[in-house]
Protein backbone atom coordinates (compact mmCIF):
# COMPACT_ATOMS: atom_id res chain seq x y z
CA UNK A 1 0.00 0.00 0.00
CA UNK A 2 0.83 3.76 -0.70
CA UNK A 3 1.97 5.19 2.24
CA UNK A 4 1.17 8.98 2.41
CA UNK A 5 4.04 11.12 2.07
CA UNK A 6 3.56 14.51 4.21
CA UNK A 7 5.36 17.42 1.95
CA UNK A 8 6.71 20.72 3.94
CA UNK A 9 6.37 24.40 3.54
CA UNK A 10 8.76 24.65 6.35
CA UNK A 11 10.75 22.43 8.77
CA UNK A 12 9.03 20.66 11.51
CA UNK A 13 11.31 23.07 13.62
CA UNK A 14 9.38 26.50 11.85
CA UNK A 15 6.07 24.52 12.82
CA UNK A 16 5.91 26.35 16.38
CA UNK A 17 5.01 30.08 14.40
CA UNK A 18 2.29 28.24 12.67
CA UNK A 19 -0.69 30.64 13.81
CA UNK A 20 -2.97 27.26 13.89
CA UNK A 21 -0.80 25.47 16.55
CA UNK A 22 -2.32 25.78 19.81
CA UNK A 23 -0.03 26.75 22.91
CA UNK A 24 0.06 23.92 24.59
CA UNK A 25 1.21 22.40 21.47
CA UNK A 26 3.70 25.00 20.32
CA UNK A 27 5.38 24.85 24.00
CA UNK A 28 5.60 20.96 23.95
CA UNK A 29 6.90 20.90 19.89
CA UNK A 30 9.22 23.83 21.00
CA UNK A 31 10.79 21.28 23.62
CA UNK A 32 11.41 18.65 21.76
CA UNK A 33 12.67 20.76 18.91
CA UNK A 34 15.21 22.95 20.77
CA UNK A 35 16.56 19.42 22.19
CA UNK A 36 16.70 18.39 18.77
CA UNK A 37 18.68 21.27 18.32
CA UNK A 38 20.62 20.81 21.16
CA UNK A 39 22.04 17.17 19.81
CA UNK A 40 22.63 18.73 16.04
CA UNK A 41 24.80 21.72 17.57
CA UNK A 42 27.03 18.77 18.80
CA UNK A 43 27.51 16.10 15.99
CA UNK A 44 27.32 18.73 13.37
CA UNK A 45 30.93 19.34 14.02
CA UNK A 46 32.21 15.76 14.03
CA UNK A 47 29.48 15.36 10.72
CA UNK A 48 32.01 17.90 8.77
CA UNK A 49 35.75 17.27 10.54
CA UNK A 50 38.08 16.31 7.51
CA UNK A 51 39.30 13.68 9.98
CA UNK A 52 38.55 10.10 10.24
CA UNK A 53 36.32 9.57 12.83
CA UNK A 54 37.67 7.92 15.99
CA UNK A 55 36.08 5.17 17.71
CA UNK A 56 34.92 7.45 20.16
CA UNK A 57 33.62 10.01 17.57
CA UNK A 58 31.54 6.96 15.67
CA UNK A 59 29.47 6.31 19.25
CA UNK A 60 29.04 9.91 19.70
CA UNK A 61 27.36 10.51 16.31
CA UNK A 62 26.09 6.90 17.14
CA UNK A 63 24.11 7.78 20.22
CA UNK A 64 23.08 10.78 18.77
CA UNK A 65 21.18 9.43 15.82
CA UNK A 66 19.53 7.08 18.18
CA UNK A 67 18.64 10.36 20.31
CA UNK A 68 17.91 12.29 17.32
CA UNK A 69 15.24 9.49 15.95
CA UNK A 70 13.44 9.27 19.54
CA UNK A 71 12.99 13.07 19.93
CA UNK A 72 11.86 12.75 16.15
CA UNK A 73 8.99 10.34 16.82
CA UNK A 74 8.20 12.01 20.18
CA UNK A 75 7.29 15.06 17.64
CA UNK A 76 4.91 12.73 15.51
CA UNK A 77 1.76 13.72 17.81
CA UNK A 78 1.86 17.32 17.30
CA UNK A 79 3.27 17.04 13.52
CA UNK A 80 0.41 15.03 12.77
CA UNK A 81 -1.88 18.02 13.72
CA UNK A 82 -0.84 20.14 10.99
CA UNK A 83 -2.12 20.08 7.50
CA UNK A 84 0.35 19.06 5.01
CA UNK A 85 0.90 22.55 3.50
CA UNK A 86 2.70 23.27 6.73
CA UNK A 87 4.93 19.88 7.06
CA UNK A 88 7.75 19.05 6.15
CA UNK A 89 8.65 15.30 4.71
CA UNK A 90 7.80 14.28 8.30
CA UNK A 91 8.20 10.08 6.80
CA UNK A 92 11.73 11.13 4.64
CA UNK A 93 13.75 12.60 8.20
CA UNK A 94 12.01 9.34 10.08
CA UNK A 95 13.16 7.15 7.50
CA UNK A 96 16.78 8.87 6.85
CA UNK A 97 17.61 8.29 10.84
CA UNK A 98 16.30 4.82 10.67
CA UNK A 99 18.51 3.58 7.93
CA UNK A 100 21.65 6.22 9.44
CA UNK A 101 20.67 4.27 12.62
CA UNK A 102 21.07 0.22 11.16
CA UNK A 103 24.59 2.18 9.15
CA UNK A 104 26.28 2.54 12.70
CA UNK A 105 24.69 -0.83 13.90
CA UNK A 106 26.12 -2.48 10.76
CA UNK A 107 29.71 -0.51 11.79
CA UNK A 108 29.74 1.06 8.61
CA UNK A 109 30.48 4.31 10.62
CA UNK A 110 31.43 6.69 7.75
CA UNK A 111 28.89 6.17 5.26
CA UNK A 112 26.41 6.36 8.61
CA UNK A 113 28.08 9.77 8.43
CA UNK A 114 27.41 11.17 5.32
CA UNK A 115 23.73 10.32 5.78
CA UNK A 116 23.85 12.24 9.00
CA UNK A 117 25.49 15.05 6.67
CA UNK A 118 22.65 14.70 4.35
CA UNK A 119 20.18 14.85 7.40
CA UNK A 120 21.50 19.03 7.47
CA UNK A 121 20.57 19.20 3.93
CA UNK A 122 17.05 18.32 4.70
CA UNK A 123 17.19 21.05 7.12
CA UNK A 124 18.29 23.64 4.96
CA UNK A 125 15.81 22.78 1.85
CA UNK A 126 13.12 23.19 4.66
CA UNK A 127 14.50 26.42 7.08
CA UNK A 128 14.56 28.28 3.73
CA UNK A 129 11.15 28.18 3.02
CA UNK A 130 10.46 30.93 5.21
CA UNK A 131 12.14 34.25 6.94
CA UNK A 132 12.66 32.84 10.45
CA UNK A 133 15.92 33.75 12.13
CA UNK A 134 17.53 31.07 14.31
CA UNK A 135 15.21 31.22 18.25
CA UNK A 136 15.31 27.73 19.54
CA UNK A 137 19.21 27.68 20.87
CA UNK A 138 22.62 29.18 20.86
CA UNK A 139 24.42 26.76 18.96
CA UNK A 140 28.13 26.20 18.47
CA UNK A 141 30.67 28.79 17.50
CA UNK A 142 33.64 28.74 15.38
CA UNK A 143 36.12 27.12 17.23
CA UNK A 144 33.87 23.73 17.52
CA UNK A 145 34.16 23.38 13.38
CA UNK A 146 37.64 22.53 11.15
CA UNK A 147 36.85 25.48 8.63
CA UNK A 148 34.62 28.70 7.95
CA UNK A 149 32.82 26.88 5.66
CA UNK A 150 31.43 24.39 7.78
CA UNK A 151 30.78 26.85 10.41
CA UNK A 152 29.07 29.03 7.43
CA UNK A 153 26.87 25.49 6.48
CA UNK A 154 25.94 25.15 9.95
CA UNK A 155 24.95 28.68 10.75
CA UNK A 156 22.84 28.61 7.45
CA UNK A 157 21.31 24.97 8.26
CA UNK A 158 20.24 27.08 12.01
CA UNK A 159 18.94 30.17 10.43
CA UNK A 160 21.83 32.24 11.74
CA UNK A 161 22.16 34.08 8.18
CA UNK A 162 24.52 36.69 10.14
CA UNK A 163 27.11 34.32 10.42
CA UNK A 164 26.44 32.24 7.63
CA UNK A 165 26.70 35.07 5.48
CA UNK A 166 29.99 36.36 7.09
CA UNK A 167 31.90 33.45 7.34
CA UNK A 168 30.71 32.23 3.82
CA UNK A 169 32.05 35.06 2.48
CA UNK A 170 35.49 34.66 5.10
CA UNK A 171 35.59 31.17 3.03
CA UNK A 172 35.73 32.41 -0.53
CA UNK A 173 38.05 35.33 0.20
CA UNK A 174 40.50 32.80 1.14
CA UNK A 175 44.01 31.83 -0.62
CA UNK A 176 43.00 27.76 0.10
CA UNK A 177 42.45 25.46 -2.89
CA UNK A 178 38.85 25.60 -3.86
CA UNK A 179 37.32 23.62 -6.24
CA UNK A 180 34.41 24.44 -9.09
CA UNK A 181 32.00 23.23 -6.67
CA UNK A 182 34.09 25.14 -3.56
CA UNK A 183 33.26 28.39 -5.34
CA UNK A 184 29.65 27.73 -6.54
CA UNK A 185 27.92 26.13 -3.71
CA UNK A 186 28.70 29.24 -1.17
CA UNK A 187 27.12 31.73 -4.08
CA UNK A 188 24.30 29.70 -4.04
CA UNK A 189 23.71 29.86 -0.35
CA UNK A 190 23.72 33.95 -0.77
CA UNK A 191 21.35 33.69 -3.82
CA UNK A 192 19.17 32.17 -1.76
CA UNK A 193 19.43 33.96 1.66
CA UNK A 194 18.72 37.25 0.08
CA UNK A 195 16.33 36.12 -2.67
CA UNK A 196 14.29 33.64 -1.36
CA UNK A 197 14.26 33.84 2.08
CA UNK A 198 14.80 37.77 2.51
CA UNK A 199 13.36 38.77 -1.12
CA UNK A 200 16.12 41.25 -1.99
CA UNK A 201 17.77 40.08 -5.49
CA UNK A 202 19.26 43.65 -5.38
CA UNK A 203 21.00 42.77 -2.57
CA UNK A 204 22.34 39.68 -3.67
CA UNK A 205 23.43 41.24 -6.75
CA UNK A 206 25.58 43.56 -4.96
CA UNK A 207 26.96 40.88 -2.88
CA UNK A 208 27.83 38.87 -5.88
CA UNK A 209 29.08 41.21 -7.85
CA UNK A 210 32.10 41.60 -5.13
CA UNK A 211 33.03 37.59 -6.07
CA UNK A 212 33.73 38.37 -9.96
CA UNK A 213 37.62 38.98 -9.31
CA UNK A 214 38.13 35.51 -6.91
CA UNK A 215 41.39 34.32 -7.54
CA UNK A 216 40.07 30.54 -7.42
CA UNK A 217 37.69 31.62 -10.29
CA UNK A 218 37.54 29.28 -13.90
CA UNK A 219 35.87 29.84 -17.02
CA UNK A 220 32.99 28.44 -15.85
CA UNK A 221 32.55 29.60 -12.63
CA UNK A 222 32.71 33.17 -13.55
CA UNK A 223 30.27 33.04 -16.06
CA UNK A 224 27.66 31.25 -14.00
CA UNK A 225 28.29 33.93 -11.55
CA UNK A 226 27.89 36.93 -14.44
CA UNK A 227 24.42 35.35 -15.24
CA UNK A 228 23.45 34.74 -11.69
CA UNK A 229 24.41 38.79 -11.58
CA UNK A 230 22.68 39.49 -14.52
CA UNK A 231 19.31 37.76 -13.89
CA UNK A 232 19.87 39.25 -9.81
CA UNK A 233 19.94 42.47 -11.92
CA UNK A 234 16.50 42.08 -14.21
CA UNK A 235 14.40 40.50 -11.10
CA UNK A 236 15.50 43.25 -8.91
CA UNK A 237 13.96 45.73 -11.74
CA UNK A 238 10.15 43.79 -12.39
CA UNK A 239 10.63 42.72 -8.50
CA UNK A 240 7.62 42.98 -5.86
CA UNK A 241 7.56 42.35 -2.51
CA UNK A 242 6.75 37.78 -2.88
CA UNK A 243 4.86 39.13 0.54
CA UNK A 244 1.57 40.97 1.76
CA UNK A 245 -1.35 40.86 -1.15
CA UNK A 246 -0.63 38.27 -3.37
CA UNK A 247 -3.25 36.14 -4.95
CA UNK A 248 -3.37 33.26 -6.98
CA UNK A 249 -3.78 34.74 -10.07
CA UNK A 250 -0.53 36.72 -9.54
CA UNK A 251 1.11 33.56 -8.54
CA UNK A 252 0.23 32.45 -12.09
CA UNK A 253 1.53 35.04 -14.02
CA UNK A 254 4.96 34.79 -12.19
CA UNK A 255 4.96 30.95 -13.02
CA UNK A 256 4.39 31.53 -16.79
CA UNK A 257 6.95 34.17 -16.56
CA UNK A 258 9.54 32.65 -14.80
CA UNK A 259 8.74 28.42 -15.78
CA UNK A 260 6.94 29.29 -18.73
CA UNK A 261 4.12 26.99 -20.37
CA UNK A 262 3.82 24.37 -17.26
CA UNK A 263 1.88 22.23 -19.83
CA UNK A 264 5.76 21.49 -21.67
CA UNK A 265 7.76 21.70 -18.57
CA UNK A 266 8.81 17.90 -18.52
CA UNK A 267 11.38 16.46 -15.74
CA UNK A 268 13.84 19.52 -15.88
CA UNK A 269 17.31 19.30 -15.33
CA UNK A 270 19.11 22.30 -15.89
CA UNK A 271 18.23 25.59 -16.08
CA UNK A 272 20.30 28.90 -17.71
CA UNK A 273 22.06 30.78 -14.47
CA UNK A 274 19.93 33.58 -15.20
CA UNK A 275 16.33 31.74 -14.80
CA UNK A 276 18.15 29.52 -11.53
CA UNK A 277 17.74 32.76 -9.72
CA UNK A 278 14.37 34.03 -10.61
CA UNK A 279 13.09 30.31 -9.70
CA UNK A 280 14.81 30.51 -6.48
CA UNK A 281 12.84 34.04 -5.84
CA UNK A 282 9.74 32.49 -7.62
CA UNK A 283 9.99 28.93 -5.13
CA UNK A 284 10.06 31.79 -1.87
CA UNK A 285 7.16 33.26 -3.06
CA UNK A 286 5.70 29.66 -3.41
CA UNK A 287 6.35 28.92 -0.16
CA UNK A 288 5.16 32.17 1.13
CA UNK A 289 1.20 32.11 -0.42
CA UNK A 290 1.14 28.49 1.04
CA UNK A 291 1.67 29.61 4.33
CA UNK A 292 -1.00 31.90 4.35
CA UNK A 293 -3.34 28.71 4.48
CA UNK A 294 -4.69 29.06 0.72
CA UNK A 295 -7.62 26.71 -0.61
CA UNK A 296 -7.11 23.24 -0.83
CA UNK A 297 -7.80 23.17 -4.68
CA UNK A 298 -4.81 25.50 -5.07
CA UNK A 299 -2.40 23.29 -3.44
CA UNK A 300 -1.54 20.86 -6.35
CA UNK A 301 -0.83 23.17 -8.78
CA UNK A 302 1.41 24.89 -6.06
CA UNK A 303 3.17 21.54 -5.82
CA UNK A 304 3.18 20.98 -9.32
CA UNK A 305 5.44 24.18 -9.45
CA UNK A 306 7.73 23.76 -6.60
CA UNK A 307 8.61 20.36 -8.05
CA UNK A 308 9.69 22.06 -11.56
CA UNK A 309 11.24 24.26 -9.32
CA UNK A 310 13.17 22.10 -7.00
CA UNK A 311 14.39 19.81 -10.08
CA UNK A 312 16.77 22.62 -11.19
CA UNK A 313 17.73 23.82 -7.95
CA UNK A 314 17.33 21.40 -5.24
CA UNK A 315 18.22 17.99 -6.55
CA UNK A 316 20.13 15.28 -4.33
CA UNK A 317 21.47 12.01 -5.07
CA UNK A 318 20.05 11.25 -1.54
CA UNK A 319 16.42 12.55 -2.11
CA UNK A 320 14.68 14.54 -4.48
CA UNK A 321 12.03 17.24 -2.61
CA UNK A 322 10.88 17.55 -6.52
CA UNK A 323 9.52 14.11 -6.22
CA UNK A 324 8.19 14.33 -2.62
CA UNK A 325 6.19 17.46 -4.28
CA UNK A 326 5.22 15.22 -6.92
CA UNK A 327 3.86 12.35 -4.97
CA UNK A 328 2.25 14.01 -2.32
CA UNK A 329 0.05 15.79 -5.02
CA UNK A 330 -0.69 12.14 -6.24
CA UNK A 331 -1.39 10.93 -3.34
CA UNK A 332 -3.04 13.30 -0.97
CA UNK A 333 -5.05 15.30 -3.97
CA UNK A 334 -5.73 12.15 -6.31
CA UNK A 335 -9.16 13.93 -7.61
CA UNK A 336 -7.59 17.00 -8.30
CA UNK A 337 -7.09 16.94 -12.48
CA UNK A 338 -3.44 18.36 -11.34
CA UNK A 339 -2.84 14.83 -10.10
CA UNK A 340 -2.56 13.31 -13.19
CA UNK A 341 -0.15 16.48 -14.68
CA UNK A 342 1.58 15.22 -11.53
CA UNK A 343 2.17 11.46 -12.01
CA UNK A 344 3.20 12.38 -16.32
CA UNK A 345 6.24 14.16 -14.74
CA UNK A 346 7.23 12.28 -12.39
CA UNK A 347 7.49 9.60 -14.56
CA UNK A 348 8.76 11.46 -17.22
CA UNK A 349 11.43 12.25 -14.35
CA UNK A 350 12.33 8.51 -14.08
CA UNK A 351 11.94 7.91 -17.54
CA UNK A 352 14.88 10.63 -18.19
CA UNK A 353 16.91 9.45 -14.89
CA UNK A 354 17.66 6.10 -16.04
CA UNK A 355 18.17 6.36 -20.06
CA UNK A 356 20.98 6.26 -21.94
CA UNK A 357 22.64 5.10 -24.44
CA UNK A 358 21.75 1.52 -23.93
CA UNK A 359 18.35 2.48 -23.75
CA UNK A 360 15.84 2.80 -20.73
CA UNK A 361 16.31 0.46 -17.68
CA UNK A 362 13.95 1.69 -14.51
CA UNK A 363 14.88 -0.32 -11.36
CA UNK A 364 12.26 -2.74 -10.46
CA UNK A 365 11.49 -0.87 -7.28
CA UNK A 366 10.44 2.40 -9.30
CA UNK A 367 8.74 0.04 -11.93
CA UNK A 368 6.52 -1.05 -8.69
CA UNK A 369 6.26 2.33 -7.21
CA UNK A 370 4.78 4.00 -10.67
CA UNK A 371 2.66 1.33 -10.86
CA UNK A 372 1.02 1.86 -7.90
CA UNK A 373 1.10 5.49 -8.10
CA UNK A 374 -1.26 4.72 -11.70
CA UNK A 375 -3.35 2.29 -9.57
CA UNK A 376 -4.05 4.66 -6.73
CA UNK A 377 -5.12 7.48 -9.51
CA UNK A 378 -7.80 5.13 -10.86
CA UNK A 379 -9.18 3.91 -7.68
CA UNK A 380 -9.62 7.13 -6.80
CA UNK A 381 -11.65 8.77 -9.57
Amino acid sequence: MLRKICVSTGLVISLIFSPFVLAKDVSNLNQIMSKIAQQMTVIYPLITAKHKLSKQDSQILKEKTGLLLELFTQAKPYINQRSDTYQVSYDLVLQHLKKTKQSFERSSNQYARKRLHSLGTICISCHTQDTQLRSTFGGAGRNAFDSDFAFAEFSFMTRNYNDATKYYDKFLRSTELKSELDIIKPLQRLVTIHTQIFDSPGVAAKQLSEYRNLAAHTKKTSEHLDGWIQGLKSLRKQHVKSTGNMTFSKLESYVKRYIGDTDQAGAEFFASPQDEVSRVWLRGVLFHYLNTNPPKDEIPKILYWLSICDRTLGYSFNFSFADLYLKECIIGHATHPYAKRCYREFEEFVSVSYSGSGGTFIPPELEDELFELKQHLKESN
